[in-house]
């Protein structure tokens, strides 16, 4: 499926430069698209470094976070939530506000390069940035 394909089957609306660039670099891995549902979340693995190759995607959204749930930082681009709570929220830029606090069962990545093969680097906070 097409980046264009995806967008319209998912209606997803592109906000920014940002969010377009997290929604193409994640698009590929979401099991309706592909029929895997192992893809995201062994990539998810990778980039927190934590096991989740194991757990089912219960929401993962681009068009914002619901569930009730409020994201740490304004405007998210990507929010998943797996069967056992674990939640990311992922943005294509870092906030201008100070980093908060998460939760125990919360992770940030701040996606700032053009895919998934950057640079990753991780904090005591779990807050995670690909260069």
């Amino acid at each position: 499926m097409t980046f264009d394909e995806f967008k319209s089957f998912r209606n997803v609306k592109i906000k920014n430069k940002n969010h377009e660039r997290v929604v193409k670099a994640f698009y590929i891995y979401l099991s309706s698209v592909t029929g895997n549902p192992y893809l995201l979340p062994n990539e998810i693995s990778r980039i927190l470094n934590i096991d989740t190759s194991t757990l089912t995607i219960k929401t993962g959204c681009f068009n914002g976070v619901f569930e009730d749930i409020v994201p740490p930082y304004d405007d998210v681009d990507f929010y998943v939530k797996f069967n056992n709570d674990v939640c990311l929220f992922l943005y294509g830029r870092i906030p201008s506000d100070t980093l908060k606090e998460l939760k125990d069962n919360e992770y940030v990545v701040f996606m700032l390069s053009n895919d998934l093969s950057g640079i990753i680097e991780r904090n005591i906070g779990r807050h995670i940035y690909i260069y």
